[in-house]
């Protein structure tokens, strides 16, 4: 069956002139996950209820499996994201398993012409390397999100606006990525949207 192309003057960047080919053109490194330094052996695949000791951590195969489902593509229209988070496996007990896990994705979509993609900016623990190596941690965190009133407000998921020095109580709309050089990942993110929006200029 035929497809059919769809052009739309304000969002751009979610045109489709091919609808089956949009072009990967960086994939960043994530953030991985790291455990405390107290953390010397993985929890039994059977048991892994002991991952709650800060000497343990989860079992091995829920953590290679995590890790392997992680990605970060910069695409020629948007940025997409997989973080996944550990869930039940299914089982026989009401269709789950008591003691084994499974990756369970979470794909996130941000195209470079959304109003929310405003700013980039480094969100990363102070100290990240120090705390991560004591207590754990996945990497530095990249954030992304839209200020306005000449940078005083951000924009908010139940508000219109929130204040900035009401950030950290108020909900806002923003979206975190976990990678793992925050630097070169905000350089390759900002030099893919500008050359995005260049090429839309000119078409």
């Amino acid at each position: 069956m035929a497809t059919t192309s769809f052009i739309v003057e304000d969002r751009l960047m979610m045109s489709r002139i091919s609808t089956s080919a949009i072009t990967v053109t960086q994939i960043i490194p994530h953030g991985v996950k790291a455990y405390g330094c107290c953390a010397c052996c993985y929890a039994p695949a059977m048991c892994p209820g002991c991952a709650a000791f800060p000497c343990i951590k989860d079992p091995e195969y829920i953590v290679k499996e995590m890790e392997a489902s992680k990605y970060i593509y910069v695409r020629e229209n948007s940025i997409e994201w997989n973080d996944p988070h550990k869930t039940s496996k299914e089982g026989d007990c009401c269709g789950q398993s008591l003691c084994l896990f499974r990756a369970q994705d979470k794909v996130s979509v941000l195209y470079f012409d959304d109003p929310m993609f405003d700013r980039i900016t480094d969100k990363s623990r102070c100290c990240n390397d120090c705390r991560t190596f004591c207590f754990g941690g996945e990497g530095e965190m990249v954030q992304i999100d839209s200020k306005f009133c000449c940078g005083c407000c951000y924009r908010g998921e139940i508000a219109l606006c929130v204040p900035v020095c009401c950030a950290l109580c108020c909900p806002i709309i923003k979206h975190q990525i976990k990678v793992a050089k925050a630097s070169e990942a905000i350089r390759g993110i900002k030099e893919a949207r500008d050359n995005a929006k260049e090429r839309m200029q000119i078409k």
